[in-house]
């Protein structure tokens, strides 16, 4: 029997088509399989008094006013009330038809999230639903939220979910059956069509906290799939690297020894034992793909400074790639002095660079003149050609998209020979979820921290004690130590209620007159960049005002004090990433994390466990417990791995499962397994 087609349901037509097909949905299944990420419960009323910050919770009132007004930008803002108390309505995109809906005497049922704003209770753009004297039902059932792309709102998503629903119900599509009765049986799970359709219905009275729990049948079944589809796409990832060929290096010690020897401290066990696996792999004729985590601070620098030192003495080339211009500077400047009595060319390439000065270097880098490249992704441009990369270095990897990183890897291609790949992270993940992003690597940690640091104290203060701040960091810059003081925005936004960079900037410099107060953020070129961190190393800037465009690897050692603004916006890893930024020296150092009053029960949480633990790994574990391993790694990029449904540090249970089961699915279903799973365009064994 035919199957229907995306025109068979009502409302898509040719232009809806062609939008559909462009952000990959391409039929009745793709639609089934694009997944609740949450939950809305309107199935009961809250009253006004009893909204609390950060929950989303249905409620009603009776329109009171409703006026637009200019507050640096035009907004429309609406107040309502019910018998227990009244709460405002603010939006900042509205149009002639919204203001009218929102007449006086008017009755509205409001959702969404209520936060306060100068003392004031507000919910800025609520779903809301008008109705005269005869109030609307309640929702019977949990009502599903879907990830949103371009093009598609959350009403018709729903509808055309709905209508892919019946269509299964009726036998219009039939979803195949992927995984062996025998895997079904073993493993207790559901077929695939009774877990789809709960999964997008679920049925009357279940709660929300059954619904997302992994033993819910339904749930377990999607997850238990999407991971095995990951671990098949690693299994052929293996396979395929094994018949690749490499630079096989022979093992020259020698310039690695007369680096350490060089250095002002001894490197840790760590380090050496983690060098070693480096250097054993890069003997090998298979390319070593290799991910290196470390702690903030923990020295992944040095260890991928061993492995260039080897490919070089081997008469090759290397390229190191970092996120940040800020951060291909550091590497570049702190290598280039490790390195000063080693006759090895360094050189720096970015795309602020002037063109001559690019042009020079990518010359050199095509000739074979220099030996090692620093720089951002200005290394994979199309006019960066290498004469012989045999080893590439990746910092802070999950800040690249795959694509990126496989572009890298074939400018090493020589014929059938592939560069090594050596990839550094300093975000902090367990072991399960870092073999489940990254089975297709080799896993190296650096569990242990140099000598002499010194524990960072973390104290959290509300916004309201500004002074004492203040009298803390002029203490600290009179003592001849620095400060960073981190905002999470540059300019204000009415949108956001965070500290900009620029605001505190210009209050800093009023407040405090006798200090000398610098500003960097992502928006000024480069040469003002570098020119501000190369101030405020050789200590002519006393604190620095920054976004969080210093997350990520900068070292400077005077650096005592951390301010963060907004901490209760930020996850547990970037407050940890940041918090990195001081005690990189022998002395005392603290951050300080500003609140909003009024925090809800996950941000406390968050703020105190940084408080009581120095430990990064500690803090991912909790981290993924709270957010998920999704925006602890970062905003994805096209083609990296992105779980539908899975939240690996919640399903690592079953892991060891999916791979057993891998091991057991044939190459015809694991093909039909993966292309309903995994990105379409990601080629298989070129990660």
């Amino acid at each position: 029997m035919e199957q229907a087609s995306l025109l068979d349901l009502k409302g898509i037509g040719q232009k809806g088509l062609i939008k559909l097909n462009k952000i990959g949905i391409n039929s009745i299944e793709d639609f089934l399989f694009h997944l609740p990420i949450r939950y809305n419960d309107k199935t009961k009323l809250s009253n006004i008094s009893d909204l609390e910050p950060g929950k989303k919770l249905l409620f009603e009132g009776r329109i009171e006013k409703a006026n637009v007004i200019f507050f640096k930008k035009r907004m429309f803002v609406v107040r309502i009330s019910d018998e227990t108390g009244s709460v405002q309505l603010r939006f900042f995109y509205f149009n002639k038809s919204q203001i009218s809906n929102f007449s006086v005497g008017k009755n509205v049922r409001c959702f969404g999230e209520l936060r306060v704003a100068n003392n004031t209770k507000e919910v800025v753009h609520p779903e809301c639903l008008f109705y005269d004297k005869e109030r609307p039902p309640l929702d019977e059932f949990l009502t599903p939220v879907y990830p949103l792309t371009e093009g598609l709102h959350q009403y018709s998503l729903r509808n055309f979910i709905k209508q892919s629903l019946s269509f299964l119900k009726s036998g219009k599509i039939v979803l195949p059956e992927l995984l062996p009765d025998k895997v079904l049986k073993k493993y207790n799970l559901v077929d695939i069509s009774t877990a789809i359709s709960n999964i997008h219905n679920p049925r009357k009275n279940i709660s929300h906290e059954e619904l997302i729990d992994s033993r819910n049948q339904n749930k377990k079944r999607l997850v238990f799939e999407e991971l095995l589809a990951h671990q098949l796409v690693f299994k052929q990832i293996r396979a395929f690297n094994k018949k690749l060929i490499s630079f096989p290096l022979d093992n020259n010690i020698k310039p690695i020894e007369k680096l350490i020897s060089k250095l002002p401290f001894s490197p840790t066990n760590s380090q050496i034992e983690v060098m070693k696996q480096i250097t054993h792999d890069m003997q090998e004729s298979i390319p070593m793909t290799r991910l290196v985590q470390g702690d903030v601070g923990s020295g992944k620098t040095l260890v991928a400074l061993f492995g260039a030192l080897h490919a070089i003495s081997n008469g090759f080339q290397v390229a190191f790639m970092a996120p940040t211009e800020i951060l291909s500077e550091q590497h570049y400047q702190s290598i280039k002095l490790m390195l000063k009595d080693f006759d090895i060319k360094i050189s720096l390439l970015y795309g602020g660079m002037k063109l001559k000065e690019k042009e020079t270097v990518t010359e050199d880098i095509k000739l074979g003149n220099t030996d090692l490249v620093i720089g951002t992704h200005a290394l994979i441009q199309s006019q960066v050609k290498f004469k012989n990369l045999a080893l590439i270095i990746i910092d802070e990897q999950h800040k690249f998209g795959v694509h990126q990183r496989m572009t890298l890897t074939s400018k090493g291609r020589n014929y059938e020979t592939f560069p090594h790949q050596l990839i550094l992270t300093a975000t902090p993940i367990p072991r399960t979820l870092a073999m489940t992003l990254y089975g297709n690597l080799d896993y190296s940690i650096i569990d242990e921290m140099p000598k002499g640091r010194v524990k960072i104290e973390t104290i959290a203060l509300s916004e309201n004690r500004r002074s004492e701040i203040f009298e803390k960091i002029t203490k600290q810059c009179h003592e001849g130590n620095q400060v960073f003081w981190v905002c999470p925005i540059i300019d204000e936004s009415e949108v956001l209620e965070c500290k900009a960079a620029t605001n505190t900037y210009d209050e800093i410099r009023k407040k405090l007159k006798e200090i000398n107060v610098g500003l960097i953020h992502g928006r000024m070129k480069m040469q003002e960049k570098e020119k501000i961190m190369n101030d405020f190393r050789s200590k002519k800037i006393d604190l620095l005002v920054s976004t969080t465009i210093i997350e990520v690897g900068l070292d400077v050692p005077n650096a005592t004090v951390i301010v963060i603004e907004n901490s209760e916006r930020m996850g547990l890893s970037q407050l940890h990433q940041l918090r990195g930024r001081v005690g990189r020296g022998s002395k005392k150092s603290t951050c300080i994390l500003i609140y909003k009053s009024g925090l809800n029960e996950i941000a406390r949480n968050r703020i105190d466990i940084l408080r009581k633990n120095n430990n990064g790994f500690d803090i991912a574990k909790e981290d993924l417990d709270i957010r998920g391993p999704g925006e602890i790694l970062g905003k994805r990029q096209k083609g990296d791995i992105n779980f539908k449904i899975a939240n690996v540090s919640r399903d690592y249970m079953f892991i060891n499962d999916t791979k057993e089961c891998s091991e057991i699915i044939s190459d015809k279903l694991s093909e039909k397994l993966v292309k309903r799973w995994v990105n379409e365009n990601v080629e298989i064994g070129k990660i």
